[in-house]
């Protein structure tokens, strides 16, 4: 495993959410992502506060930028 950055998608049932940069152990061999409990946890958190004033089916955000 490495460390890296990937984009995590959800799918919200009647929207889409991707967050891009997020950063993440990436499997060397097969490419499987996994994250941390803080970045999970985080992520949680971007696609709820996205979520709740919908008005597009598919919403792109940055994780460094909501780090920031």
């Amino acid at each position: 495993m490495g460390d890296g950055f990937s984009t995590f998608t959800v799918d919200m049932d009647k929207y889409i959410v991707i967050v891009k940069n997020v950063p993440a152990y990436i499997c060397d061999q097969c490419g499987d992502t996994c994250y941390s409990h803080e970045t999970a946890r985080f992520l949680e958190e971007i696609v709820y506060a996205v979520t709740e004033p919908v008005s597009t089916e598919i919403t792109v955000v940055s994780y460094t930028e909501r780090v920031a």
